[in-house]
């Protein structure tokens, strides 16, 4: 439901406010990710952590595809 929401915003009017607010969401997230990343974690964790990294990564070249297609 949620991406549906973003998939509006990034189709009207404000899509470019839109596309700044969420990608400001995914850059912070990255920099929490890249934080994590530096102070250590186990195994386990670390290899988590490197696909949610590049999760976001993939989520953000999405929504810059979405915005520029105007959400279709």
């Amino acid at each position: 439901m949620q991406l549906l929401e973003i998939e509006r915003e990034l189709g009207g009017a404000e899509s470019a406010a839109a596309l700044a607010r969420h990608d400001a969401v995914l850059a912070g997230l990255e920099s929490r990710i890249a934080e994590a990343m530096r102070k250590g974690l186990p195994p386990d964790d670390f290899s988590r952590v490197e696909q949610l990294r590049e999760a976001n990564l993939v989520a953000r070249k999405i929504l810059r595809l979405s915005a520029r297609g105007g959400g279709r």
